[in-house]
């Protein structure tokens, strides 16, 4: 798709109006509209645990406790709610139609994972409007390239694996810059810092000794997802430079600093 196609596309999106209204309604420049957006959408998220609603539809899938080997339609199945539409997508539509469809296999089968069902080839086919044979071909891509794809016949075969934003936060530690973040997982920007400030608040409460459930309770994020990051934060250095970075961020919440100490958090 051209240029100039994609960014038609992407200014329709809610967030790209809402920052429209914001120049108009406040005669703000383009870059402060959007500095102004993405505070506030950060502090909605941290205050009002508010869930993106465009973009998503419900998908009846197999249950994860469904035995593997078991035909589908006596397999238990569970509704997810499903992001077919985000700002992630416009980065890999710059770079092409295979780039939009593999970031989409990534993120859904992810949330279905997260939600406790698992997609398979023939979901996926169905959800993207394209053949088995294509579908099968960007997922061994995909995981030849180290990218975690939990769809129901790898997960019952092979077990667990990393998901992406954990990737990418272990990317951040080990030196990349956004940027090259970006174009290795095929997420914006913004969603990237997302995760990192994630990351952060997941190893804040678990230095004030919460577990996991209190810690989804508080941030909205899926123990799954929450065990990864304390795993990761434990095998990282305390030295580690970005990670002495993103920590010594002021905490959303009492504005205070955090600092490592001896291999301690100190807040």
């Amino acid at each position: 798709m051209k240029q100039d196609g994609i960014e038609r596309l992407e200014a329709k999106t809610a967030a790209k109006a809402i920052v429209g209204k914001l120049q108009s309604d406040f005669n703000l420049s383009k870059i402060v509209a959007q500095t102004f957006f993405e505070q506030m959408q950060m502090h909605f998220e941290n205050f009002y645990d508010q869930k993106k609603e465009t973009g998503q539809l419900t998908y009846l899938a197999v249950s994860m406790g469904s035995p593997a080997g078991r035909r589908i339609e006596e397999c238990e199945r569970v509704p997810v709610r499903l992001t077919l539409n985000t700002s992630d997508d416009f980065v890999a539509l710059r770079v092409g139609l295979a780039r939009l469809r593999q970031a989409r296999i990534v993120r859904m089968t992810e949330e279905a994972y997260d939600q406790g069902a698992l997609l398979t080839h023939e979901d996926l086919a169905c959800l993207l409007c394209s053949s088995l044979a294509t579908i099968k071909r960007d997922v061994k891509e995909l995981r030849a390239q180290d990218v975690h794809v939990p769809t129901r016949g790898q997960i019952k075969d092979i077990g667990k694996g990393v998901s992406h934003k954990t990737q990418i936060v272990n990317d951040y530690l080990a030196g990349y810059t956004y940027s090259e973040i970006e174009r290795r997982r095929r997420h914006s920007i913004g969603s990237i810092r997302r995760y990192c400030q994630d990351f952060v608040r997941v190893v804040r409460l678990h230095h004030k000794e919460l577990n996991r459930a209190d810690i989804r309770r508080a941030l909205g994020l899926s123990e799954r997802l929450i065990q990864e990051y304390v795993t990761l934060y434990q095998g990282v250095e305390p030295g580690n430079e970005r990670l002495q970075l993103l920590l010594a961020d002021p905490n959303a919440a009492t504005a205070e600093a955090a600092t490592i100490k001896r291999g301690g958090l100190l807040t």
